[in-house]
């Protein structure tokens, strides 16, 4: 057979790849014939000595009183240690170590007969080499991915080729099986395998070879590999005293045990209170005394299957009471930081409790389905831990700017490439009759259905039924997004249905968001 070691090509023959002859002693000039020609050492000769005498020093002698003397076979002047006559033509010589490539000779006492020459092949030994594995971090958070590369070496370098599992000894289990869903892969020119996997738990993982032609197999020492589980604290922002809030927030994977809530005081982690995870959340009650900045996080600790998480740290300023327009302070910053967050037009930032402010929480509380009535207090403070989000009925991804009002909560959003990006207070047709600019009975109604900004006027317009502050008019019968034309911006937008049919903005959200508002940019209207 062929064997052939990677960059060095040798053949290696079975011990009986020929049983041809060569020549005669009359024809080429040797003494006898010999088959194989060439092999390994320890291959059996045949030496046939056709063309001469004999082999026997004393043939023709009673071999009882005259035995016949023992030939000695030498390869390339090394000779066989293992000579046996066939008969007095014909012995076998296995080739001895130490043989080189050369003529072979027969020595039968003091006569040297020479042969043809034979080759001396090298049987190539497959060489053992080594994997050298390693993981892209040895801890990582559930669902994110981790990258286990090998490299495969012997002692000529790099092992090109070689078919390389993953394997996984699974927690409990001394077996070593291929991950599921990983590929056997072959190492590059650089002798390397590599994978991307992403673990549901701990787990210990090698690299195994099969061999080749070359080379053993091999195996890889085992590396560790963390999972940590991925907590998440949901942001409350703000808390009141006196007022019960809930720090809500999730585990992945479910199931994954108990949770404890520390909070950060002088400088050093406390353990709060713990809640069962198992259904993939879980919830703290808060009840905060002390007006101030306060700092939680969540952890969970190791386990068999995971390694100890702590989820990122969530800041809760706590005031004191309700804040209502006029108020000032930090906390109004806070609460209007945390409005900001869940994405409701809380104007510019500032420490008084203005209009923008009023309206912000009076479109919170509009969400959430509580009292319409602006003031930041029990009601409000504990939907703001966990509160309803509104969602986009007709999300326009391609969309620069897009907007929708929903009549049934009275909220007009803006929305940037299909996300909410803005809520803001609005007041639409209050249902009522009244007597329109031509003199006759009309109803109040806006109207609902897809529209685009048809036109805008930027100043103030004003008609028989009262005035426009630089509005942005969606159909031809005009209605329009627009302001009162109030400077103070906060009456004339009531916290209920109250216009004619146009969807009515404070003048200092139309300030904000009239040139944002192009002409043809996409308008949904509906209950």
């Amino acid at each position: 057979m062929i064997r052939t070691l990677r960059g060095t090509a040798v053949a290696v023959l079975a011990l009986l790849v020929s049983t041809a002859t060569v020549g005669s002693a009359s024809a080429d000039g040797t003494d006898f014939t010999m088959s194989p020609l060439s092999g390994p050492v320890g291959t059996t000769v045949t030496v046939d000595a056709a063309g001469t005498t004999t082999f026997s020093a004393n043939a023709g002698s009673d071999p009882t009183t005259s035995p016949p003397a023992a030939p000695t076979v030498s390869f390339d002047g090394v000779p066989s240690t293992s000579v046996t006559m066939v008969s007095p033509t014909e012995l076998t010589a296995v080739v001895p170590s130490g043989a080189t490539t050369g003529p072979v000779t027969v020595a039968v006492g003091t006569t040297t007969y020479t042969g043809p020459s034979f080759t001396v092949e090298v049987l190539a030994v497959p060489r053992q080499p080594a994997w050298t594995a390693t993981a892209s971090q040895p801890t990582v958070t559930y669902g994110r991915g981790v990258t286990v590369k090998g490299l495969l070496a012997d002692s000529q370098g790099a092992v090109s080729g070689a078919p390389a599992q993953l394997q996984a000894q699974q927690p409990g289990n001394s077996g070593w099986v291929q991950v599921p869903g990983t590929a056997t892969k072959a190492t590059n020119a650089a002798g390397v395998a590599s994978w991307r996997l992403f673990p549901q738990h701990n787990e210990h993982l090698r690299i195994a070879s099969s061999a080749t032609s070359g080379d053993f197999a091999a195996v890889s020492a085992p590396i560790a590999v963390q999972v940590a589980p991925k907590l998440t604290l949901h942001q409350l922002g703000v808390a009141s005293t006196g007022v019960t809030s809930h720090l809500t927030g999730t585990v992945r994977p479910a199931g994954a045990g108990t949770v404890e809530l520390q909070q950060r005081r002088g400088g050093i982690w406390r353990g709060v209170s713990r809640a069962s995870a198992r259904t993939g959340r879980f919830s703290f009650a808060l009840d905060p005394t002390t007006p101030g900045v306060e700092r939680f996080r969540v952890t969970e600790p190791a386990t068999a299957l995971h390694a100890a998480a702590a989820s990122q740290t969530v800041r809760v300023d706590v005031t004191r009471g309700d804040l209502r327009y006029g108020s000032t302070g930090p906390e109004v910053r806070a609460l209007q930081r945390r409005l900001r967050q869940l994405h409701y037009d809380v104007g510019p930032p500032s420490s008084t409790y203005g209009w923008d402010m009023v309206h912000a929480v009076t479109a919170f509380e509009k969400v959430q389905g509580i009292t319409r009535d602006g003031v930041a207090g029990p009601q409000t403070w504990r939907r703001l831990g966990n509160p309803k989000v509104p969602h986009l009925r007709h999300p326009y991804p391609d969309a620069p700017v897009a907007v929708e009002v929903n009549l049934a909560t009275q909220i007009l959003m803006i929305a940037k490439h299909g996300v909410i990006w803005r809520i803001l207070d609005t007041s639409t047709a209050g249902g009522y009759t009244y007597t329109d600019s031509a003199g006759l009975q009309a109803t109040a109604v806006t109207p609902t259905g897809h529209f685009t900004i048809k036109y805008k006027i930027d100043h103030l317009v004003t008609d028989k039924l009262g005035t426009l502050w630089r509005p942005s008019y969606f159909d031809y019968s005009g209605d329009a997004i627009h302001g009162e034309g109030d400077s103070n911006s906060g009456a004339d937008v009531p916290p209920y249905a109250a216009s004619h049919g146009c969807v009515r903005i404070t003048d200092l959200a139309v300030d904000r968001y009239y040139n944002l508002l192009a002409i043809g940019t996409p308008v949904w209207i509906y209950h």
